[in-house]
């Protein structure tokens, strides 16, 4: 599972801070997905593609077998 961080460049939907951290994950069967945290008020969330997704979705794209 591949991995980037990058902090400052985002602001939470939930409290407007911009102390946020993003870090893109490439799972191991190769779907990217995004994981978002603000250190402000503590919300997570998860994306793919620009959509929302939540974590039990992220769990299933984890466990997908890989089809290589």
């Amino acid at each position: 599972m591949g991995r980037d961080i990058t902090t400052g460049e985002l602001v939470c939907g939930t409290c407007g801070a911009d102390s946020v951290i993003h870090i893109d994950l490439t799972l191991a069967d190769g779907t990217a997905v995004s994981f978002n945290s603000c250190h402000q008020c503590e919300t997570r969330w998860w994306n793919r593609d620009g959509e929302d997704l939540t974590l039990d979705a992220v769990l299933d794209l984890a466990r997908r077998p890989n089809d290589s």
